[in-house]
């Protein structure tokens, strides 16, 4: 009953709009999950009574040690008197008779003492157990409990002299921990990150496995909480803020949803907004999640936590004040302000009504002079632009003929010059007595193939300076299945050049032989061929006549 009421409430504040961009979107979330952290309380507290009831009613040893497990892992982060309870009835109903349940809950107690902030105590009750006998998965965590006990230690000292002697102390037994973790554990990921920020100093390989576990979690599980605080103190140097917020509003939610009383997820984040907030609303966020905080480190009853948040609420409170102070100023000098502006408009208003009715008379002449003289300018720049367009097609025409002209230039001069070589060599050879090698030289192919080339390749090119449309218009007549592709940019095919001739008036087959070195049956028979690819053949070359009417446009994508 109690998980259908959170779920039907989750999704109910989950269809609420959101703020822009990603990171504000999850701080949405997290705000509406805070909000409902009273039924989430009070739905894990009736699913603990359970398990209480059925411990008080079992009475094989056996499983009353395994419901202790499972109170204390309800417990662990969410109540710490409650968890230090039921560690220490597993140690009495473990102890002579299970060496392996009473090793564990020893540990337990001693992580419990260092989060309560007794480290002394917690490493006294650690170093009560034989760890020749413990198994693989026991060393790793006994190791790593000497870890968090140093950890937290170091944190607590915060100081110069004893915080980095356990710092170091807290590398050495993590050091020692790692062989003994299991690759399939569930936890492999984070803590082969947790190795590899603090032991190797490898802030990307620590990220990535930080990343891994993250994506191998649930996101109501503590681990899930841990990898992303663990992943966002990656992130905090002042280019990642971003990522960092992203990470730490993830970890804050992850923490809510696991009911992790015991954090420090939403402090860092109230300090983070309070930092890099921009106005009243984010100063309010900042005191609302230290609120928060202080309010769990209360129900945890961790005595470590109040006292961290006590030293930074004043923070926030001074901000706040501070604010407050700004605001009155801000209102005084703008009541001042107002009232000045007041006296000068009474007085200026008997001065406006004077002006008004002659500004009226002047404005109305005015708006109907504007009007006329916006007509007017419309009319000039519809004609202004019409103008500009016709020159520029004209200017681009004329660089075109120019072109063309000194295309039809070179090839006469090429030719005169061909011509006057044939003469030169006719009276050599004759002279010479040579005429059966002159007939020999002139029959030769090579030199009417170099000039076709060579008159092909000019045409082309000038044709298609000349109509850079032509190619596409001519597919758009033929039937889909039948499109010509161009070999080049500057190129045509044979059937192109056919059409193309048809286009500038050259009618005749015998003529376009002639232009394009074929016979003119050749010529007759592409031509027929091309038509029959038409999609009106009847009137297939009129509607090549009518193609490219435009010179010079422009050629198409």
């Amino acid at each position: 009953m109690y998980k259908t009421i959170i779920i039907v409430t989750f999704l109910l504040f989950g269809v609420l709009p959101s703020k822009a961009g990603g990171n504000n979107r999850l701080t949405d979330r997290l705000d509406s999950i805070l909000r409902l952290q009273s039924l989430q309380t009070e739905a894990k507290m009736h699913e603990i009574n359970i398990i209480k009831v059925r411990m008080n009613r079992e009475t094989n040893m056996e499983k009353k040690l395994q419901f202790c497990d499972q109170l204390y892992q309800a417990y662990h982060v969410f109540q710490f008197d409650s968890a230090m309870t039921y560690v220490e009835k597993g140690l009495n109903l473990a102890r002579h008779r299970n060496e392996t349940y009473y090793a564990d809950n020893t540990i337990r107690k001693s992580e419990l003492l260092a989060i309560g902030g007794l480290y002394s105590e917690a490493l006294q009750t650690i170093s009560t157990l034989d760890i020749t006998r413990f198994s693989k998965r026991q060393r790793f965590n006994y190791y790593l409990t000497h870890f968090r006990i140093y950890s937290y230690w170091s944190d607590f000292c915060n100081d110069a002299i004893y915080a980095p002697r356990y710092r170091e102390k807290a590398r050495e037994n993590l050091r020692l921990a790692m062989p003994y973790l299991d690759r399939n554990d569930r936890d492999y990921e984070y803590y082969q990150g947790e190795y590899y920020g603090y032991i190797l100093n490898d802030q990307v390989g620590a990220r990535r496995h930080y990343l891994k576990a993250i994506a191998t979690t649930p996101e109501n599980s503590r681990m899930r909480a841990m990898a992303c605080f663990a992943l966002a103190c990656t992130y905090s140097a002042p280019s990642d803020m971003d990522l960092y917020e992203r990470y730490l509003v993830m970890a804050c939610i992850s923490d809510a949803r696991s009911l992790t009383m015991e954090n420090m997820a939403l402090q860092n984040l109230a300090m983070y907004t309070l930092e890099h907030g921009h106005d009243n609303l984010d100063i309010a966020d900042a005191q609302r999640y230290i609120s928060i905080s202080l309010e769990n480190a209360k129900f945890y009853n961790n005595r470590l936590r109040i006292i961290e948040i006590s030293d930074r609420l004043p923070v926030i409170v001074e901000s706040y004040q501070q604010q407050l102070g700004e605001r009155n100023t801000v209102l005084r000098n703008t009541l001042i302000a107002i009232s000045l502006l007041a006296v000068f408009l009474i007085a200026a208003v008997g001065f406006i009504f004077k002006q008004n009715s002659r500004l009226t008379q002047s404005r109305k002449k005015l708006q109907t002079s504007n009007n006329r003289l916006s007509e007017m300018n419309e009319r000039q720049s519809m004609l202004n632009e019409q103008l500009h367009d016709l020159n520029e097609k004209l200017l681009e025409t004329n660089k075109k003929r120019e072109g063309l002209v000194r295309l039809y230039i070179d090839l006469c001069s090429r030719y005169i010059n061909r011509l006057k070589k044939q003469q030169t060599l006719v009276k050599r050879k004759i002279k010479a007595n040579q005429a059966q090698e002159l007939l020999t030289q002139l029959s030769s192919e090579r030199l009417s193939e170099e000039d076709a080339t060579t008159f092909l390749s000019r045409f082309d090119r000038a044709f298609l300076d000349l109509y850079p449309g032509f190619p596409q218009e001519l597919n758009a007549l033929l039937q889909p299945e039948y499109q010509i592709m161009q070999p080049e940019s500057h190129a045509l095919t044979t059937e192109q050049r056919i059409m193309a001739l048809v286009r500038l008036g050259v009618n005749e087959s015998s003529e376009i032989a002639n232009l394009l070195f074929y016979s003119p049956q050749t010529i007759y028979n592409y031509r027929s061929v091309i038509k029959s690819k038409a999609k009106n053949k009847d009137t297939f070359e009129a509607e090549v006549v009518k193609l490219c009417t435009v010179i010079g446009g422009e050629r198409p994508n």
